[in-house]
């Protein structure tokens, strides 16, 4: 089976209130040294799984739009001549408005590169400013001026709501300009506040209060009608697309499909082992410097991953199929689920029981969590 690989690339310009991704401030050197260590690990992790097929390449961070683009390039060559990637090949990079360039994209272009993300999260300055994000609305419309007039035919951006001081009169606002810009690919997601982070800080200490549940529903139901009336399908919960657009990489992690991981704090799974790598890049370099993977076995029991693949899969409008679940991991489905909330959840029309899987309802989907929780076993 084709698997997807996926990169993480550890550098940021700064760091953003409300962002826990592992990452490290720029630094030309380390970085160097970053990509040094990645085509040792490259090396190593293609002898280990052997010379498999790559349907998906996915570079997430961090920020990869920082990334020179001769080093990609090298690394990129290194990756095609280990492994067999596909004619057809879907190739994601992240980015933030303020590092994109008409040059840049043409580079990536030039790469192979055939999805490129833009993080915008809001079009309102003040919103922007309260996540230390770096860009401003010009730039982000920038960005997408450059990825149509190149020819893109997928890019997506990225849309935050629950965010402090936020409304329903802002979200339109900026659901009327994401829409309008016509991305083929939408992630619409709901701020959440991470220990460890700036903004779960100010949160804590009260200087800043986020909306309640009953407005945030309302908003990610807005979100949803006003994506829906102009065309874009919801086939992830936080995910909406043109027909034809959804991310392939993605659709892989939650149908529980092989991938690779490379870089620092990077996961994968492949021959039915999870790996996760260490989130520190300096213990990565060293480690990679001495001729080891930089990883750990997952430890986690059958019952968590039964558990994490039940909630992963009714995050998307396909559902979990039966007879997949069964094959993976020995137990029907039927056996993890608490029938008594089962069949209530049945009965209120919140699940769908149908065509071999089990899958939730447009209803259902506002209150995934909710179900998800008193649902599992």
């Amino acid at each position: 089976m084709p698997l997807g690989l996926y990169l993480h690339y550890p550098f940021c310009r700064n760091r953003c209130s409300y962002c826990d991704f592992y990452k490290e401030l720029h630094d030309t050197k380390l970085q160097k040294q970053f990509f040094d260590a990645l085509r040792t690990e490259t090396d190593l992790i293609a002898g280990q799984c052997g010379k498999r097929r790559v349907r998906s390449i996915f570079i997430g961070g961090g920020t990869p739009s920082l990334m020179p683009v001769e080093l990609l390039e090298d690394w990129l060559a290194q990756v095609r001549d280990l492994f067999i990637v596909e004619d057809d090949f879907e190739f994601s990079v992240e980015s933030n408005p303020e590092s994109v360039s008409l040059e840049l994209l043409q580079s990536w272009q030039s790469l192979g590169v055939n999805r490129p993300l833009f993080g915008v999260q809001s079009f309102d300055p003040q919103l922007l400013k309260l996540l230390d994000r770096r860009h401003s609305p010009k730039d982000s419309h920038r960005a997408v001026y450059h990825a149509n007039a190149l020819g893109f035919a997928s890019f997506g951006l990225d849309l935050i709501f629950g965010l402090p001081g936020q409304n329903s009169d802002k979200l339109s606002a900026d659901l009327e300009q994401f829409v309008d810009l016509a991305p083929p690919h939408i992630s619409f997601y709901q701020l959440t506040i991470e220990d460890g982070t700036v903004l779960a800080d100010r949160v804590a200490d009260g200087s800043i209060k986020l909306p309640d549940e009953e407005l945030n529903l309302a908003m990610y139901r807005a979100g949803v009608q006003k994506m829906e009336e102009a065309g874009y399908r919801r086939y992830e919960v936080s995910s909406f697309a043109k027909p034809g657009f959804e991310c392939r990489h993605n659709l892989g992690y939650w149908e529980g499909d092989e991938y690779l991981g490379l870089g620092p704090s990077a996961h994968s799974f492949i021959d039915g082992q999870r790996l996760f790598n260490y989130d520190n890049l300096h213990r990565y370099i060293e480690t990679l410097d001495k001729g080891h993977l930089p990883q750990v076995v997952d430890e986690s029991g059958l019952d968590e991953r039964m558990t994490e693949a039940i909630m992963l899969g009714l995050r998307t409008t396909q559902g979990i199929s039966r007879k997949r679940f069964v094959k993976r991991f020995g137990v029907s489905l039927r056996d993890r689920l608490d029938q008594s909330h089962y069949r209530r959840l049945v009965e209120s029309g919140h699940l769908l029981p149908d065509r071999g899987k089990l899958r939730l309802s447009d209803e259902g989907f506002y209150l995934v969590d909710e179900i998800t929780r008193c649902l599992i076993k």
